[in-house]
């Protein structure tokens, strides 16, 4: 419930900030190394972590704020603060099954006020969902997930940007698959693609 309220919060507050932000929306090609460390209740001769690379396509929007409805503007220095809120789709086929994961997240982006020889670098930290179903489950595990990021974004013409570069690492909280003794989970995702600033 909690959880409910605080999305409705930050979905009011996103929609209300819009209109004095500049807006961005993604479309990016995600690669992510899945590392699962004790997955097995007795290890494989080869170990007990499996750390396949996962991939598919990434999508989000971003939002850098500049002013607030009843406060005025937003003076933060050099930087841009914002909101990145984003989503991606993972699979990869393993085992003779199939590893499949989705992530919702919410982040505080963090970006200079001007471009850097025509491009935007920026930083991100983040939480949200993490959705995953590994190879042979009947079930998905939902689990809270933590990220940090860094990026950089090249304008090509007008409002489109190439995403160069963006490399992100973090980690499934409570993450525990099978019977496995000291589960534990992170994970690093390399992603490119574009952006279309919309204002």
């Amino acid at each position: 419930m909690k959880l409910r309220s605080l999305a409705l919060f930050l979905a009011v507050a996103l929609a209300s900030a819009a209109a004095n932000a500049q807006t961005g929306v993604y479309l990016t090609f995600d690669a992510q190394q899945f590392t699962q460390n004790g997955i097995n209740p007795v290890p494989r001769p080869s170990g007990n972590t499996d750390r396949p690379w996962i991939f598919g396509p990434g999508y989000g929007i971003y939002y850098n704020i500049h002013r607030l409805p009843r406060v005025g503007e937003v003076h933060t220095g050099p930087v841009v603060l914002g909101v990145d809120v984003r989503g991606d789709t993972l699979r990869v086929s393993e085992y003779g099954s199939q590893l499949d994961r989705q992530d919702g997240i919410l982040s505080l982006r963090v970006s200079p006020r001007g471009k850097l020889l025509n491009s935007t670098p920026y930083a991100m930290a983040g939480f949200g969902i993490g959705h995953t179903r590994i190879p042979y489950a009947t079930a998905y595990s939902n689990n809270f997930i933590y990220q940090f990021g860094v990026g950089l974004d090249h304008n090509i013409r007008g409002r489109l940007d190439w995403r160069v570069v963006e490399a992100d690492a973090g980690a499934l909280g409570g993450y525990q698959v099978g019977h496995g003794a000291n589960q534990s989970n992170y994970l690093v995702t390399l992603s490119t693609g574009f952006v279309f600033r919309i204002r």
